[in-house]
């Protein structure tokens, strides 16, 4: 009877990947049997996201919990990322409702591919062991090169979902020469185990093998990241995918880098953190040196967006290298934040492209005569990301990293503070390059050839705006309510900055 109420209660802390992999089972099935309902797939898809979000509400409160043999474990941070990715998930359905002509009669498998790799976020988030580990980033790898190359007709979609395998193949391949390492250095896979086997020998000096072997986890990480110098694969893939694609790839990959970077470098690897914080500050820095000056001879709006994206990892990861409650949780509260304001971005860059067929900034002059709520939309995710307080969700989200950084009281913190703030100015000009040239310049030619006269939003494009409309929400809560959105931060890294020390685990000796 045990058994059976252990098992039980094992599907009860599954519930929300399991209502993912039911709806990734309805995507799959429901344009084959329903060839003449296939305008229902998305809906499922919503319902899925809605339901399993529900479930991770319920368990925030709980205490952590570990399953499959401590291969996967329900605590707070598991929760807190499993919340962002559906809530990714659920943006990005409504914007492809919104851009399904462009994906032909193979939408049910576009559907069926994004929900996977939502799961596989979900479930990198709880991975607590290198076997799980290795599945679940590879469910999210090959689902993103699915994506990227989804749009077969066009030449710049397989090209980005080519340089997407050739380099995700490459980085596979190195993250499972280090995993190697790390189970024949330690004997384990589970992620305690390696903790206290490895410590002590980190916490003496930190020989070739076990340096070498960071560098190759740290590798893999930053080519999730998509930092300097791992990030070449990211204007050209961000580019060619489809839209909401992009907009997948610039928050929801990222979100199961930083829980992976998390766990790794914050709990297996803490006893070397002043090793590995060095190099990440490094990674840090490049990023936001590069990340910003490259945009700003951007003419692209998408590969604005991809280079402003490497910047951004680099603010985000002050908070990594700070590996405290003040700087991850900055990291985390920054990565919520980012998300809404980049997402919200991409949904306006659908809402313009549908009408216009462009992608140049140039074209977007004038918009707020044709569209003037859509022009203002952008305008407030712009701006936030810039870091201006309108409203002040951006500008909060780089005080706590940047306050993270100087809180560490180092050199390497007071330098990517100094960096971060340098590099902020040139973000404030190109993202408001944008909005100037929506609000102030004369229309384009693009702007003066939409259809119909004057209109808050674009015909037929209700579902994309909702997604915008969503991320707006989420914007201005996000400004006023900061001490709630904080307080989740907190709350998701408390798992990881609460263990205590390898002194006084059980079975462990002084």
């Amino acid at each position: 009877m045990n058994n059976v109420s252990d098992y039980l209660g094992a599907v009860q802390l599954l519930m929300p990947e399991i209502w993912v992999t039911v709806a990734i089972m309805i995507a799959t099935l429901w344009n084959l049997f329903f060839p003449k309902a296939k305008e229902w797939t998305p809906v499922w898809c919503l319902l899925g996201l809605a339901f399993a979000s529900v479930h991770l509400l319920q368990q925030f409160g709980m205490p952590p919990e570990h399953l499959f043999i401590k291969m996967f474990v329900v605590d707070k941070l598991t929760v807190t990322f499993g919340l962002v990715a559906c809530l990714v998930g659920f943006v990005v359905v409504l914007m492809t409702m919104g851009y399904e002509g462009n994906l032909g009669r193979n939408a049910g498998e576009f559907y069926a591919i994004l929900m996977t790799a939502v799961l596989g976020v979900m479930v990198l988030a709880g991975t607590t062991d290198l076997i799980l580990l290795f599945v679940a980033l590879e469910m999210l790898s090959i689902c993103c090169v699915l994506l990227s190359g989804f749009s077969k007709k066009d030449v710049k979609s397989n090209e980005a979902a080519l340089k997407y395998l050739l380099s995700t193949a490459a980085t596979t391949a190195t993250l499972m020469y280090g995993l190697s390492f790390l189970y024949g250095v330690t004997g384990y896979t589970n992620y305690d185990d390696i903790h206290m086997a490895i410590s002590p020998m980190l916490e003496s000096n930190p020989s070739f093998l076990m340096i070498f072997l960071m560098v190759l986890v740290m590798s893999a990480v930053g080519f999730k990241l998509s930092t300097v110098p791992f990030h070449m694969w990211t204007p050209d893939v961000y580019e060619g995918a489809p839209t909401p694609v992009t907009a997948f790839l610039s928050i929801g990959s990222k979100a199961g880098g930083f829980v992976v970077a998390i766990r790794l470098l914050s709990f297996v690897f803490a006893s070397a953190a002043v090793d590995w914080g060095m190099l990440i500050g490094v990674l840090a820095i490049l990023s936001m040196v590069a990340g910003n000056l490259i945009a700003l001879a951007q003419t692209s709006f998408k590969r604005m967006l991809a280079y402003s994206s490497i910047a951004h990892v680099g603010y985000m990861l002050i908070g990594l290298v700070a590996n405290n409650e003040q700087g991850l949780s900055a990291m985390v509260f920054y990565m919520i934040v980012y998300g809404l304001m980049n997402l919200g971005a991409f949904a306006g860059a659908i809402l313009f492209s549908q009408e216009t067929g462009s992608d140049n900034i140039n074209d977007y002059a004038g918009l707020i005569r044709k569209r003037p709520w859509l022009a203002i939309g952008i305008s407030v995710c712009l701006l936030n990301l810039a870091g201006l307080p309108v409203p002040p969700a951006g500008f909060f989200a780089k005080v706590f990293a940047f306050w993270a950084g100087v809180g560490m009281g180092t050199q390497m913190g007071w330098l990517m503070v100094i960096t971060a703030l340098v590099t902020s100015v040139p973000a404030i000009y190109y993202y408001s390059r944008v909005v100037i040239k929506m609000i102030v310049r004369e229309p384009s030619d693009k702007v003066q050839s939409m259809p119909g006269e004057r209109s808050l939003l674009p015909n037929g494009q209700v579902w994309t705006a909702s997604a915008l409309a969503l991320c707006l929400a989420g914007i201005v809560a996000g400004s006023f309510v900061v001490n709630a959105f904080m307080g989740v931060s907190k709350s998701a890294v408390s798992p990881i900055v609460q263990v205590p020390e390898i002194g006084s685990l059980p079975g462990s000796t002084n």
